[in-house]
This record gives structure tokens, sequence and C-alpha cells, in this order.
């Protein structure tokens, strides 16, 4: 049987990856031609309906009284708005998005590197190997698409 955060992960995957498409529609001017900042804004809108509606069905959850918590769920928004705003800017001023997107997804990179080194996430002996050789494997797949 499937584990639910990797049918969760599956699931993510498939969505980012029709987000990719349809922001590339959004901006290009072979297509829509909006502006990155309005693509930003209006994107901004639709998760705002997203999470609204994940909260009916889940409950208003609670502000923690840990300000530092709130503080990297805001900044954890605030990375993620910068890299969506590169994104559009790169998809607005001409990029493929069966070249941009391999690209931009190296950030699985980055999250393994910084799980590593920041939350101690070392793999076990078992899984370093495969965990460097799907690294490897990301970094040539990148490569190749961008050429």
């Amino acid at each position: 049987m499937v584990q639910a955060w990797l049918l969760f992960g599956i699931l993510a995957a498939v969505f980012f990856g029709c987000h990719a498409i349809a922001t590339k529609v959004a901006v290009s001017e072979k297509f829509f031609g909006l502006s990155p900042a309005l693509v930003s804004l209006l994107a901004l809108a639709g998760m705002g309906i997203v999470f609204i509606a994940g909260m009916l069905f889940e409950g208003v959850p609670e502000l923690p009284k840990n300000s530092a918590g709130i503080a990297f769920a805001v900044f954890a928004g605030v990375l993620w708005g910068i890299g969506f705003l590169l994104t559009l800017k790169a998809f607005s001023i001409g990029a493929e998005a069966a070249k941009l997107a391999p690209i931009y997804n190296t950030n699985t990179l980055v999250a393994v590197f910084l799980g590593i080194v920041l939350l101690k996430e070392l793999p076990t002996a078992g899984s370093a190997f495969t965990v460097v050789l799907g690294a490897l494997l990301i970094v040539a797949g990148a490569f190749l698409v961008s050429l």
C-alpha cells in the first residue's frame, strides 16, 4: 500500500506541473501576455480560495503563541513568492515550460542539501547512495533539457 505522504507528494507534483503550464499561458505573449505582477496577484487570489476552502473542511487553526514559528511561516511564503515571480518573469520573456520547469525543479537539490546541513536529516547508510545518485540525475536531467 502507498504511504499517504508519497501519494500527497505525487499529487502535488501533478498540480505543480499543471501550474507551470497555466502560468506560462497566462504570462506568455504567445497566449494572454499578462504581466508577471498581475499573474502573481491573481494566483494569490486563487491560493486564497483554496486555503479558505481547506479551512472549511479542516477548521480554522489557532495562531500559535510562538512568534518565531509565525515568522518562519511568513518567511516561507516570501521565499515561495520570490521564486514564483522569477518563474513568471522567465516565462514572460520567452522561456519554454519544458525547459524551465526542470531547471527550477532542481530546487529538490537545495532542499536535500539544506535538510542535511541545517536540519540534520542525514540519509541512512543504506540510502546515502540513492540520495547522491538521485541528486546527480536531477542535475544531469536539468542540464540536458536546457540544451
